[in-house]
């Protein structure tokens, strides 16, 4: 059993049928992974392809959900208009992915999870949606 709690938040941008290099290219940004439909990742195949934008995963006794999400935010904040532009070329959807591993240990606080107004905003303006995806440790 893990005696601390671990976590991040990542951007991403899913479609059926697009090469995510190209996204890199539109948006001007590296992304920190990409899946492509139908590869080989060891133990599953991705049904659909992806280009992400993530923080650091943060092992530690708190995670900041608020402090993550911004991280990202404002590193997408000047290409608004370009990933709304990557949505109707791409024809891909916009997503802020929180994944969190919870210690088990009482004594443990739980991680804060949150969004902050600008950070709700801009996910609003994009047309993204918040998925928390939330595990035991």
């Amino acid at each position: 059993m893990s005696t601390t709690n671990e976590g991040r938040v990542y951007f991403a941008l899913d479609g059926d049928d697009f090469d995510p290099d190209e996204i890199t290219r539109f948006l001007g940004i590296e992304p920190t992974s990409v899946k492509r439909k139908g590869s080989k990742i060891p133990g599953r195949v991705p049904r659909m392809s992806s280009w992400q934008l993530s923080t650091q995963n943060i092992v530690d006794d708190y995670i900041d959900v608020f402090e993550m999400a911004t991280e990202i935010v404002d590193k997408l904040r000047t290409k608004k208009e370009l990933i709304l532009q990557a949505k109707e070329r791409f024809n891909v959807s916009a997503r802020l992915e929180v994944v969190l591993w919870f210690s088990m240990k009482e004594d443990n606080s739980t991680p804060a999870i949150g969004f902050e107004i600008e950070t709700v905003e801009f996910l609003g303006s994009i047309g993204a949606f918040v998925d928390i995806d939330t595990y035991k440790h």
